[in-house]
Formats: C-alpha cells, structure tokens, sequence
C-alpha cells in the first residue's frame, strides 16, 4: 500500500511538473483596424514552433484558427515548443501595424514572441492600403546651390516608420507619381535651403482607405 502511495504521489509531482512546464498556452482578443475600430474576420492566426524545423514562413505551425465575424479569435494549446503566435493576411490586402496590449504597442509585424505557460490578451492592428502623391517644384529657383531635404512618416505606426530623406538640388521640379501605402495620417516635412537661409515646414496629409491623396510642394 505505502509502495502505491508513493507512485502516486510521484505521478501527481511529475503531472504537475509537465503542467507548470507546457501548460496550456492561450492567446486571444481581436484582429481590429486602429483607425475605424471595425473588426476583420476569417483572419488566420497561429501557434508556431521555432528552431530545426523552421519553414520559410517563419516556423512550424502547430495549431491554426480564424477570426470571426467580430474580429476575436483564440489559441488554446498545451505544447512544450509553441514560442511564438502569428497574425496576418496571407494575400497582403493589408499592412500590419503591430500587437497592442494594456494601452502600448508591444510589437510591429503580424508575429509575436509568446512565453510558455503564460496568457496574453493582445490584439493585432491592421490597416487596408490607399495611394499617396507628392509633387515638388522649385518654382522660385535660385540656382544650382538650392536644396530641398523631404521626408514623410506615417503617423499610425507605433515604430519610427520614415521614410528616408531624399535630397534635391537646383531647380528641382518632378509631378510624382501614386504609391501604394497604409491607410493614415502621414506627416510631410521639408526644409529649403536657398542663399544660405533654411527654413522648414511640414504638413499632414491623410490617405483614405482604398482612395487616394496628393500635395504639391511649391518652394
């Protein structure tokens, strides 16, 4: 009898050792546009599993579902490997913000590192495309030394999204042409350096979803 205590006593240590260790991994909450606070559904979200078996995709999948109609989605899987949960739109008809948890930006990109045994309620931010146009013209041109530095970020991401500075000289003038970029605010600025005196200015421009927005920098 003392022999079949203690075996059981060892079973229910080594159960809880195996719980405490690769219990259930849960992540929840919703899949949600920032901007308009509408939800997307049949957004596909997994458990994946890094290391040797990592897949061009960026890991193993251990388990999938979708979203539903409301956005809300949960992974609930008891593993030992699953690290990481990933978000997104496979088709890319959408740019991935980032995960937003208790008021901040944890994360950018549709995956987020998870550690075992732990729950995370965490939503992930997407945003539809729209076009965006700036047209620049030097139309008060001192020569060849006139300068104009232009930069553009976009507003919504919670990373320094910048685009890179570009710089242009002399008498500069070029219409542009529409791009494709995330849904948002954009804050435009410029600084015209000419006869040696600088000044800068910026401006915010916001680019509809699916539609279109343009400026014209005259300088």
């Amino acid at each position: 009898m003392k022999a079949l205590f203690s075996i059981s006593i060892l079973f229910v240590f080594v159960l809880f050792s195996c719980t405490k260790i690769g219990k259930n991994l849960t992540v929840k909450r919703k899949v949600v546009n920032p901007l308009t606070g509408e939800p997307f559904p049949g957004v596909k979200a997994e458990l994946l599993v890094s290391g040797t078996l990592q897949l061009p995709g960026g890991g193993k999948e251990i388990k999938s579902t979708v979203t539903d109609e409301n956005g809300n989605f949960e992974l609930n899987k008891f593993s030992f490997k699953a690290d990481k949960v990933r978000l997104g739109d496979a088709h890319g008809d959408y740019f991935t913000i980032g995960w937003y948890k208790d008021g901040e930006y944890i994360s950018d990109g549709n995956t987020l590192p998870i550690k075992k045994g732990k729950k995370l309620n965490v939503d992930l931010h997407l945003v539809p495309y729209g076009e965006i146009k700036t047209s620049l013209h030097n139309v008060n041109c001192g020569g060849p030394e006139d300068t104009l530095i232009f930069k553009r970020s976009y507003m919504v991401s919670p990373t320094d999204n910048v685009f890179l500075p570009f710089t242009f000289t002399g008498c500069f003038n070029n219409d542009g042409a529409f791009a494709k970029v995330p849904n948002g605010n954009y804050k435009l600025e410029w600084i015209v350096i000419r006869s040696g005196i600088s000044n800068t200015f910026s401006h915010m421009l916001f680019v509809p979803e699916n539609g279109q927005a343009f400026y014209n920098i005259d300088y």
